[in-house]
């Protein structure tokens, strides 16, 4: 008797052993081991549905340990933008700008690009195509696009401002690490940020969480700003979605009327 108590307890604690070493739940993996986020996703809009839609992280979250040949870097530390302001932090020029500005002066009414991060915020889906040398947004939203390097190259030829920037990507363990720039001073931020500059730059993090993506964006414009504040969005697979054609002046027939005070 004595004998299988012993065994019994010894089995018990290899168990609990292993529960406890039991790694966290998988994320989709490309073969180079890299977090794959391959597919159709949408922050926002009635492609969405479900109480938690619309629902915003309060803070970010960790980036998880590079699984072996998941990447380089190490991976910054949990929270480390959660003390930032999540509404911009203007200089006094610019928020006297801001006020004087309504949504007739959005660049958008004008079927300009939103730029980055705005264009994540937009109530559409956007696809996601993942390679290893390279990864290719394609929004809906005022059909832009995105061309990423992730094998440490350098976006070809030459790169005159533009709405939608330049970006260059990197691994930071299980997060991907987008560095957006070379803006060209005529989009609007989130939030009331509705000035920016030649010199805005926007870092994101993309960050598998279950079934969902945290993403995060660090803005910084030292012409506008008077530092550093974060947006945040919970990245869904809308249900039966894909990116569709999109033509913003189909109807935009009487734009003085078009959009409200």
């Amino acid at each position: 008797m004595l004998k299988r108590l012993s065994v019994s307890i010894a089995a018990m604690l290899i168990s609990g052993s292993a529960f406890a070493q039991a790694p966290a739940a998988s994320i989709p993996r490309t073969p180079d081991g890299k977090p794959d986020f391959s597919g159709v996703w949408q922050t926002g809009g009635i492609s969405l549905t479900g109480p938690e839609a619309n629902i915003v992280p309060a803070k970010p979250a960790a980036a998880a340990p590079a699984a072996p040949g998941g990447g380089g870097g190490a991976a910054k530390p949990a929270g480390e933008y959660a003390a930032l302001p999540t509404q911009p932090p203007l200089q006094p020029w610019a928020a006297e700008k801001a006020k004087s500005l309504t949504s007739k002066d959005d660049p958008t009414v004008r079927c300009f690009m939103p730029g980055v991060p705005r264009v994540v915020s937009m109530p559409m889906p956007f696809e996601i195509v993942q390679t290893p040398k390279k990864i290719a947004i394609l929004y809906e939203a005022f059909r832009a696009f995105r061309i990423i390097p992730v094998d440490g190259s350098k976006p070809i030829g030459e790169r005159l401002p533009s709405y939608m920037g330049d970006s260059v990507g990197r691994w930071e363990g299980d997060t991907l690490v987008v560095e957006a720039s070379n803006f060209n001073g005529q989009i609007w931020g989130p939030g009331n940020m509705r000035v920016t500059s030649e010199e805005l730059r926007v870092t994101e993090r993309y960050t598998h969480q279950g079934n969902t993506v945290a993403y995060e964006a660090r803005i910084e414009d030292p012409k506008v700003l008077t530092g550093p504040f974060v947006y945040r969005a919970t990245m869904r697979r809308p249900p039966d979605t894909s990116v569709a054609e999109y033509e913003c002046l189909e109807g935009n027939n009487d734009l003085p009327h078009l959009v409200g005070q």
